[in-house]
């Protein structure tokens, strides 16, 4: 009898621990099957992002008006549609057109008044010569500009037009792509030179003028598009710019008034400035096109940054092409 119940207690508890045994099977199946879920919706979400940036940048390639960047453009009207379930936030922000802290020549940046106190545009130059290009160009200069300054009137998403940038800059990119001083040196002799006869280089002369020295290795960073999209630039970038050449106030005013409601072209603006605009050097920091654009896009838990940048084009105008500079997809 007593064997009997013993068995009977071992049977009650080899049947408790197998119905234990299920219980935390079915538990940890139904957590797996959770985490597999989750996982896929975190896929389904980065997917997501991934094909909301790919359409506005296929938007930027559709542009009807592919040499003139502005507000018209039907890229802005495709982004509002595109905040829907699963996107909270689609935004998309020129951001080359401001003035290059890497490239700025000294001139200019007196005149933008932006330096620190007891900061001046000759020490910038050095401490550029000395430590090379950034990129993180709020940590590098902020000893030099305000960092307020520097995210409203600078970037370091620019190309280097050969005719405005700074020829030690120049002299230092030239040795970084190349790897090669004494070329440096004399491509640096080269472009002296031509400074000191006010000779501009313009898109059409950038081969000939890198003829031997290594032009298919300093295009497209190095070349002679104007930098910045007058339909997006800062206006005190604007004004300051005008009065560096020489240009009316009331011109400036007028193109600030003008420029949400118009797209121009280049020569447009020749036509609305005046012969100064091709004359001196504005129509190298001033066009309709933007290089460098910023993608940004939040859904329920990630977060996608983009940035593209614009091939310029070598000989002729032709299709647009992009290329990716930077991506992020974070939490």
């Amino acid at each position: 009898m007593k064997e009997k119940g013993s068995i009977s207690a071992v049977i009650l508890s080899l049947l408790l621990f197998i119905s234990v045994l299920f219980l935390s099977g079915s538990v940890f199946i139904e957590i797996a099957l959770k985490e597999l879920k989750r996982s896929e919706e975190i896929d389904r979400e980065k997917e997501l992002l991934l094909k909301t940036a790919d359409q506005i940048v296929q938007l930027l390639l559709d542009d009807p008006t592919p040499f003139t960047d502005a507000l018209q453009d039907p890229v802005w009207e495709g982004i509002k549609s595109m905040e829907h379930k699963g996107i909270k936030v689609v935004s998309l922000k020129d951001v080359s057109s401001a003035i290059g802290l890497n490239w700025v020549r000294k001139e200019l940046l007196e005149r933008m008044d932006v330096l620190n106190f007891e900061k001046t545009a000759q020490e910038l130059q050095q401490f550029r010569e000395d430590s090379g290009i950034h990129l993180n160009i709020e940590r590098a200069f902020n000893d030099f500009v305000k960092e307020e300054d520097i995210k409203e009137f600078f970037t370091a998403y620019n190309y280097f037009n050969i005719n405005i940038s700074d020829e030690f800059v120049l002299r230092k990119l030239y040795s970084i792509r190349t790897g090669n001083m004494e070329e440096a040196e004399v491509f640096h002799t080269k472009l002296q030179d031509i400074r000191i006869e006010k000779k501009q280089i313009e898109p059409q002369d950038m081969e000939s003028f890198l003829s031997g020295l290594n032009y298919d290795t300093l295009f497209p960073v190095l070349n002679a598009e104007p930098v910045m999209n007058i339909h997006f630039v800062h206006e005190n970038i604007i004004e300051d710019l005008f009065s560096y050449y020489e240009i009316t106030a009331e011109k400036a005013e007028s193109i600030i008034n003008l420029r949400e409601s118009s797209e121009w072209t280049v020569n447009d603006l020749e036509a609305m400035i005046g012969e100064k605009y091709a004359e001196t050097l504005l129509h190298h920091y001033l066009g309709c096109r933007t290089w460098f654009w910023k993608i940004y896009i939040e859904g329920e838990k990630f977060k996608l940054t983009r940035i593209i940048a614009r091939m310029p084009e070598e000989k002729e105008e032709g299709e647009p092409r992009f290329r990716l500079v930077e991506e992020d997809l974070s939490l």
